[in-house]
């Protein structure tokens, strides 16, 4: 693993840093030289110091492989190769000669605040530190994990110069983001998506996309009322998210921002991702808490009418699709509406093979709901009843297969968006390539998701108003009327509109 440092990454309480900063700053500076260096000169001590914290106190590996186990006066050694050093702390490891003053390390050694352990270089790649028990108990009194636990870490560890006092409030994020320009990169380029004309789609299709109202009050709320610590993580990871990309401020009473979300395709089945941990990114509680303006359509039962379609084009009866249905599923397996989907689409993507191994997504559900005995059962028993179906999937896949063109990558199958699914894939770096159910069960997820796409694709390129991307669906600004949605087959309905 490749060596490497963070800047800031330990949050401390205020008394904490003062003590840090008392302890950084009684390490003497060459006041010979230009004193615009010495910002950069206590930085790099801190930089230097918070890595043997972190590493000496929190990585066990350290512990097992460190040189020096440590004593009552000094904590087990940390190595710290000199090419970082040189990059991430240079007033530390840089010799004196290449500086404009005099290097910290020896000084740091003689303030007793680190350890140096000789090594042998046959043995050892670099240098290994030991810190001083004294400034880690001056600095963490108590137990580690009652430290932090605590509510008042407001402070990086290396924010000598008080540039972090205290917290912003919601507020004050959101008026900052809203000064920035926002930043839409949405990830098109050649290399990305190498097939031109599913790239010139997506470009096409992103183009269109407008800005998505989110309600910041309505989502703190929804937090309020849920406060587990999975609907904090989200909220946090979705407002940084903002933060980042910036924002369009709409009003202030209630808290309503707009922005423009950026989007990636996935590499099989052509269906779009948001970048970074925007509003596609958060459970269906919070996302549709938080919509200000829209409405949510989906399309109805999806996967079932694809297949339904596309097992009649190649003349199969499409009669075994029965047993996918919600009503057939909760009867032979005894489960809740809620789980019905799961089953159904790890029952399709599968090519209907039903795995009885204890890490499957279905097998994992059947125990906590029914007990590692019955699971086994209706696993069984399901299996059985997907053996029709199995027979009718392995001919759709065959037909997949026979429309495929060999080029110099191998045969490669498009879907209904241009995106091409290499049935052939072999990585030569593993030395390892498709197994054949593998492939299979991959081609038929990239064939349905790529009808699936195609349709929302269509729809959003030719209409405007569509402001988010949904695998399934979209969020349109506006209420579509009757003859809004244009397909032979599939159908949408209305599933949420912003409160």
């Amino acid at each position: 693993m490749k060596a490497y440092c963070t800047k800031n990454n330990v949050l401390v309480t205020e008394k904490t840093l003062r003590i840090f900063r008392k302890a950084i700053f009684s390490i003497p500076f060459d006041n010979n030289c230009d004193r615009r260096c010495k910002p950069t000169y206590y930085i790099s001590i801190a930089i230097f110091i918070q890595h043997l914290i972190c590493s000496a106190t929190a990585s066990k590996n350290t512990r097992k492989k460190a040189i020096f186990e440590g004593d009552d006066e000094w904590s087990c050694s940390v190595p710290f190769p000199y090419s970082l050093g040189e990059k991430e702390a240079p007033a530390v490891f840089k010799q004196s000669r290449e500086l404009p003053f005099g290097r910290a390390l020896e000084k740091l050694e003689a303030a007793g605040l680190i350890k140096i352990i000789r090594h042998d270089p046959s043995k050892h790649k670099c240098r290994e530190f030991a810190l001083s028990k004294q400034l880690l108990k001056a600095l963490f009194p108590g137990d580690r994990k009652a430290y932090l636990r605590r509510k008042d870490r407001y402070s990086y560890l290396t924010d000598l110069y008080g540039k972090r006092q205290r917290p912003l409030t919601l507020e004050e994020m959101i008026a900052q983001a809203s000064i920035k320009k926002p930043v839409v990169c949405h990830q098109v380029s050649k290399r990305k998506i190498p097939d031109t004309a599913f790239r010139e789609r997506v470009t096409q299709v992103y183009g269109q996309l407008d800005y998505l109202h989110i309600n910041l009050d309505a989502l703190r709320d929804y937090c309020n009322v849920h406060p587990t610590s999975v609907n904090m993580m989200y909220y946090h990871n979705f407002i940084s998210h903002l933060c980042d990309v910036g924002v369009k401020s709409i009003s202030t009473s209630p808290l309503i921002v707009a922005y423009r979300q950026s989007y990636k395709t996935a590499r099989l089945g052509g269906r779009s991702f948001e970048v970074g941990k925007g509003f596609q990114y958060l459970p269906k509680g919070m996302k549709w808490a938080c919509l200000a303006w829209g409405y949510n359509y989906d399309i109805k039962s999806c996967q079932l009418e694809l297949l339904r379609q596309e097992l009649n084009r190649i003349g199969v009866s499409p009669k075994n699709l029965k047993r996918l249905e919600t009503s057939y599923i909760m009867k032979e397996l005894d489960v809740s509406e809620d789980d019905v989907k799961c089953f159904r689409f790890s029952t399709i993507f599968s090519a209907a093979f039903v795995s009885l191994s204890s890490k499957s997504v279905s097998k994992k559900r059947l125990n906590k709901r029914l007990g590692e005995a019955e699971a086994d059962r209706v696993l069984k028993r399901w299996k059985k009843l997907m053996k029709p179906l199995r027979k009718d999937l392995k001919r759709l896949i065959d037909d997949y297969l026979s429309s495929g063109k060999t080029n110099r990558y191998g045969l490669c199958v498009r879907n209904a968006v241009g995106q091409n699914f290499n049935c052939t894939w072999r990585n030569a770096r593993k030395e390892k390539k498709w197994q054949p159910m593998q492939m299979h069960r991959k081609l038929l997820a990239h064939m349905l998701q790529g009808l699936e796409s195609s349709a929302v694709y269509d729809y959003v390129a030719s209409n405007n108003g569509v402001c988010a991307l949904e695998h399934d669906g979209f969020v349109s600004m506006s209420k579509l009327s009757e003859d809004g949605w244009k397909h032979p087959y599939l159908r949408i309905v209305l599933k949420n509109r912003a409160s």
